[in-house]
């Protein structure tokens, strides 16, 4: 069939399909005639062939407007500089439809361009959730729900799985899901070489798989979906656009992770995040890369409104945030580490601590958590002494060297009481840090389960159950992700806990008490030596948003237990005991317990304590003295 060409109007890169024709718009590199090759959908054959004349191109950009097909059923090449290509900005990629598919290594593991589907009817906006109220979860689509339990076999490890749990997560309190790359990328890990063919031409040769690239970092087409996640060949873009409307239904925001650290061209990079943001109505972007246009990216109108998460922010660009609605948000290991050290006894100190648990800046925000993918798990920073990662095939060598673990005296899984006792202990205490910490806290999947990827701190390539969450089955399992579930529900309440503003560590709006202030063995001193394991933090109610109960956290890093003064509260207001990280059985008072000694309270070692205050209440229950 001749196809009917002309020229196109230059007015985005990529495919717009419209009835029976559709506008091409790409660049080359070179002074070469390019063109384009149709196929059919159903057989893979050719449909069309044609070059594309100089007139339709501006520079080494070229637009075309091809009439007369039914592009539903096809999918296409763009030959330029000398060879076939995909298009970077194709919004569907054909060849990739099952997940690490290593029978592709028979066609080279060739893949095409393809075009979007069928147009999607939204039914939700975007949530509007102030920067101060989110609570985020970090999942992989993929591992998430290979493992979870009761889902049938076709929803694990796809978006379907992820539809099911979806009220579930909003159950718990979480208003804001962060998800590894769902855009197209490689998982098939094989090497290349150079070779000559018969002919003396040097071609590339591909050789068989090796692994899964599980995580999906690297090179990738960051304009179209991960088919094997969102239905193979059934309309992929469709069903992720129907996953994030869920996800909206349920107010809850959508972050999506994007791994730009072979550095596309930067015009690039800013069509992908802006044609997300159109597209796909995404809530923001956590960013992995060196040297990304972040100021272009802060500062550009279309992504204004989108939450942007970063690790390496310049300081000018952080400096200039000015804005009400903060959408900057440092993400990097400045509260894991702190705490872990503390935690496992490795010289951390409690005025560090301090500093990053109310971390806070007018114009920008964190990100806070204790683990994430990119590390050991929750469980295992207290499980393991050292990595182990030889399932890898990298003789140990991959992954952060230094990860402030202990295995408290048993290395990996052990049915030792003593030890699982200390191991569950600091994992709620770690989720006690987080949820109490001021900017945005976040969990990575399966961390309130206890899952445990066996020591291995880089599952970057483990898709199998080293690298799948692990949701467990022993009431155990259940019981911290109840404890998470309250701790969650009591931030919410005490909003003083998460403050827009930074705090100022002063009574500026004459309430009888600091917004924050900090404790030791007298009232009003912390001490700040390098030697002190254990601090105070009281943090005002009436500095919330509405008169609130106030917030005291008593952490004790010690071995022993240690005693903390308890200053006198205002108006009357006495002590209550809610909740300390020892307690075996994950009692919770959520509206508190009087303490006996209102002066005074003793923390075990390795814990934290909730307390609060408020007027006392003749119908609740005195006399809280172990803490």
């Amino acid at each position: 069939m001749v196809p009917t060409i002309t020229k196109g109007d230059f007015s985005e890169f990529g495919t717009r399909v419209e009835g029976q024709k559709c506008t091409f718009t790409f660049a080359v590199k070179t002074d070469a005639i390019p063109g384009i090759i149709l196929y059919d959908t159903a057989t893979g054959k050719e449909v069309a062939s044609f070059d594309i004349p100089l007139s339709m191109s501006l520079g080494h950009v070229f637009s075309v407007t091809v009439s007369g097909f039914d592009f539903s059923k096809l999918y296409y090449s763009i030959k330029a500089d000398g060879k076939l290509m995909i298009d970077p900005y194709a919004r569907r990629i054909i060849g990739r439809e099952k997940w690490n598919d290593i029978k592709r290594y028979e066609n080279n593991y060739q893949i095409f361009s393809g075009f979007s589907s069928k147009k999607y009817e939204w039914k939700h906006e975007n949530p509007l959730i102030p920067p101060e109220e989110l609570i985020m979860y970090k999942l992989h689509m993929r591992g998430f729900s290979m493992k979870y339990p009761k889902l049938s076999a076709s929803h694990r490890g796809n978006y379907k799985g992820l539809i099911d749990v979806l009220p579930t997560l909003c159950g718990y309190g979480f208003n804001c899901l962060e998800l590894m790359p769902v855009y197209e990328f490689e998982d098939i890990r094989f090497r290349s070489h150079l070779a000559m063919d018969k002919d003396g031409n040097t071609v590339t040769v591909h050789e068989e798989p090796y692994g899964v690239n599980y995580w999906g970092y690297g090179d990738g087409y960051y304009f179209a979906p991960k088919a094997s996640y969102f239905g193979g060949d059934s309309d992929p873009d469709y069903h992720l656009k129907e996953l994030i409307d869920i996800v909206h239904g349920l107010s809850m925001k959508v972050i999506l992770e994007f791994s730009f650290v072979n550095r596309p061209i930067d015009d690039v990079i800013l069509d992908a995040l802006i044609y997300w943001v159109k597209e796909y109505r995404v809530d923001g972007f956590h960013l992995l890369g060196d040297g990304l246009p972040i100021k272009r990216i802060a500062e550009n109108p279309y992504l204004n409104g989108t939450m942007i998460i970063y690790n390496k922010f310049p300081l000018d660009v952080l400096m200039n945030e000015k804005r009400e609605n903060k959408h900057l948000f440092v993400t990097d290991d400045a509260f894991q580490y702190p705490l872990r050290r503390l935690q496992n006894h490795m010289d951390g100190n409690a005025a560090e601590f301090s500093d990053i648990l109310r971390r806070q800046e007018k114009g920008y925000s964190y990100i806070n958590y204790a683990a994430s993918n990119t590390g050991m798990t929750l469980y295992d920073a207290y499980s393991y002494g050292e990595k182990h990662n030889e399932a890898n095939g990298e003789q140990n060598r991959d992954g952060n060297n230094y990860n402030a673990s202990s295995n408290q005296g048993i290395e990996g899984e052990t049915k030792n009481r003593v030890a699982n006792r200390i191991r569950r202990t600091a994992v709620r205490t770690a989720l006690l840090s987080v949820m109490m910490s001021t900017s945005v806290p976040m969990i990575f999947e399966g961390d309130a389960s206890l899952n445990s990827q066996s020591g291995n701190n880089n599952p970057y390539c483990q898709d199998n159950p080293i690298g799948w969450a692990d949701f467990g089955k022993k009431k155990i399992s259940s019981d911290m992700r109840d404890y998470l579930k309250k701790l969650i529900a009591f931030r919410k309440k005490h909003t003083v806990i998460s403050s827009r503003e930074p705090f100022r560590l002063s009574d500026y709006l004459h309430v009888g008490l600091p917004d924050i202030s900090y404790h030791g063995r007298e009232p009003w001193i912390m001490g700040i030596g390098n030697e002190k394991k254990a601090l105070g933090i009281l943090f005002a109610g009436a500095y919330g948003k509405e008169e609130e109960d106030d917030v005291m956290l008593l952490f004790n890093f010690y071995y022993g237990e240690e005693t903390f003064a308890l200053p006198v509260l205002p108006q009357g207001r006495k002590w209550f005991f809610v909740n300390n990280t020892g307690d075996p059985y994950f009692t919770f008072h959520e509206e508190g317990i009087m303490l006996e000694d209102q002066k005074s309270a003793i923390v075990k070692g390795g814990t934290a304590t909730i307390l609060i205050g408020k007027k006392e209440d003749n119908e609740l229950s005195k006399g809280a003295s172990a803490l």
